[in-house]
């Protein structure tokens, strides 16, 4: 008789594929903290320190594609902030300063502010929501 053959061992998980798995977890975490920022603010903090703690290990790999587009959407959107509440003070300044003759250019600051704050909102979700979905997809953003 012979003897029966032993049974096959599963292959080892690959060094980079388990650090693949620990990245695509932190990506998808970066994108969910960041949808929840605009709710309360400071879980966005939290997922922009996220992604530039694990951007350097993930340089090189497609998650850090995902983890530079976080770190981008939170700084043009904190930019765009300020830049759209700059135009209410200044607003209101020429306002005050030329009263009670106003000139039409003071109307186009605040609506500078209006536009900015939408498109801000639209392209920051759009961002955070195609990252998101392109993690879950193990893409590169």
């Amino acid at each position: 008789m012979t003897e029966p053959a032993p049974a096959p061992t599963p292959p080892a998980p690959r060094e980079d594929m388990a650090g693949a798995f620990d990245f695509r977890s932190y990506a998808i975490a970066a994108y969910v903290l960041f949808l929840f920022g605009w709710m309360n603010g400071i879980s966005a903090i939290v997922a922009v320190i996220l992604a530039y703690v694990k951007r350097r290990e993930a340089a090189g790999t497609i998650w850090a594609s995902h983890f530079d587009n976080v770190v981008l959407t939170f700084w043009v959107v904190i930019a765009g902030f300020f830049l759209g509440m700059l135009s209410w003070p200044l607003t209101l300044g020429l306002w005050v300063a030329e009263w009670p003759v106003f000139w039409p250019g003071t109307f186009t600051l605040p609506l500078l502010g209006l536009l900015i704050f939408p498109l801000l909102a639209f392209w920051s979700l759009y961002r955070l929501i195609r990252g998101l979905i392109r993690a879950a997809e193990q893409r590169a953003y």
